[in-house]
């Protein structure tokens, strides 16, 4: 059996001869995806890969080039076509590979040692039982839509010319689907249930179907409300949509390139000091969480917002060469195909102490979101924030009907700074990394209906 992190290890002792710097990367992965439509299975495949990839850093300037031959030659080839792309590449005083530093010896609980040996039949039930929660909800839940399950069971190796060595295991397993309901009025809508978890027996198929059935039948006859600002409660899956263009926007990489409304505002009051946001690589059971990250430097929590304080930034390595700090160890890897690239870990907002029903029974006026169209509206650069949205309106604390076919606009700067409640609920979702968020009351916002 190969150790693939001694040959990472034998790779990157090229780089002395040829007066460089250098970094070997190997994954290894194995992943199942199954699809189920009306009981039957649609979609069935297993598929693994591994490859190795080898970046070259010679004055700053890089080349990077890949592989899944593993054989002598196929290794020298793409070592030698690294160091012809660098040859010729733009040299960036600021590229440089990171100093090895030690990884704390630390059990951040992401690898599940049975999922590997779980048969293709129990995977197909659970997701059976994810659809049939579903349709067993409500008669008015006629079909199911993108009922998958997936899974990976990964490894993944680097070594560098500094030193660096190190390797770790990762798997992740999750289930969703999209229920359908149709009203009296011949009206269909649809909402979205999920589970994710490092560990399959973390996922609840009741939960998952029922969520997303409960979601979809309450919208059933949703009629817009008039123009007007009021509260507006967002549910968890629309928050995270949200929380993805706040974390493009604490990037070191958007800072330095102009490309955040939150510019020049480090040590300011960003929101209502119910908002601390974290970027944490080393949460345990994340589902983006890793000892070390794209390059080898030790992943941390890192408090981004504080209280509504903007306290810091995600780094790499390159964009913390670049601003004279340390790398917050964000650097992230789409596989061995790819160059490392700074983005969020497990990037969340802390949870408050109140639970959803408590923050609805708290508004006087407002509308509880649940589902969002065109979230291209949300955009990090200029903190625009517009999107269609159906959910449940609120009066007196309680909820009192659907609405359907309305407009929410605020500014994220607006939306920070507006948050009033934070719930005791933090979900975490795999978009942009991975995304937590509870249930929040935002007060103040534009909800654009009938005139």
């Amino acid at each position: 059996m190969t150790d693939y992190l001694e040959l990472a290890k034998e790779v990157v002792k090229r780089a002395s001869a040829n007066n460089v710097q250098a970094e070997a990367v190997i994954t290894q992965d194995t992943e199942t995806q199954i699809k189920v439509s009306k009981g039957e299975v649609e979609q069935l495949s297993q598929s693994s890969s591994r490859g190795l990839g080898v970046r070259v850093i010679d004055g700053g300037r890089t080349g990077y080039a890949y592989t899944s031959d593993f054989s002598e030659d196929g290794i020298e080839q793409t070592w030698r076509t690294a160091l012809e792309l660098a040859a010729v590449a733009t040299p960036d005083t600021n590229r440089t590979l990171p100093d090895s530093q030690p990884i704390a010896d630390e059990d951040l609980e992401i690898w599940d040692d049975k999922l590997a040996d779980i048969p293709a039949a129990d995977k197909i039930a659970l997701l059976r039982a994810v659809e049939q929660a579903a349709l067993d909800y409500d008669p008015r839940v006629i079909l199911t839509d993108f009922c998958n399950y997936g899974d990976a069971v990964s490894h993944f190796y680097l070594a560098n010319s500094k030193g660096f060595a190190g390797q770790y295991g990762r798997t992740t397993a999750f289930a969703f689907l999209d229920s359908i309901a149709k009203g009296e009025d011949g009206v269909m809508t649809n909402a979205f249930g999920m589970g994710a978890s490092n560990y399959f027996s973390d996922l609840d198929p009741k939960a998952i179907g029922v969520e997303a059935s409960e979601k979809a039948v309450s919208l059933l006859g949703g009629k817009p409300v008039s123009t007007q600002v009021a509260t507006v409660v967002f549910d968890y899956f629309v928050g995270a949509q949200i929380l993805g263009a706040l974390a493009q926007a604490l990037s070191a990489e958007a800072w330095q390139k102009k490309r955040s409304f939150l510019m020049d505002k480090m040590g300011q009051q960003v929101g209502s000091d119910m908002v601390t946001l974290m970027d944490n690589g080393r949460l345990k059971r994340g589902l983006a969480s890793a000892p070390f990250d794209g390059e080898g430097v030790p992943t941390s929590a890192t408090r981004l917002v504080d209280e509504g304080v903007l306290q810091n930034l995600t780094y790499d390595s390159y964009s913390a060469q670049k601003a004279g700090v340390k790398s917050t160890g964000n650097a992230q890897r789409a596989g061995h195909r790819s160059l490392p690239m700074l983005g969020p870990s497990n990037f969340y907002m802390q949870p408050g102490n109140v639970s959803r029903e408590e923050i609805i029974a708290g508004v006087e006026k407002g509308l509880y979101v649940i589902s969002v169209m065109q979230t291209g509206g949300i955009d990090p650069i200029t903190g625009d924030c517009s999107m269609g949205a159906n959910g449940l309106w609120i009066e007196n604390g309680k909820i009192v009907g659907p609405v359907g076919g309305v407009t929410v606009a605020t500014t994220l700067n607006d939306f920070l700074n507006n948050i009033t409640q934070v719930g005791n609920d933090l979900h975490m979702v795999p978009m942009f990394g991975t995304i937590g968020v509870p249930t929040l009351r935002v007060d103040n916002v534009m909800i654009g209906g009938s005139s």
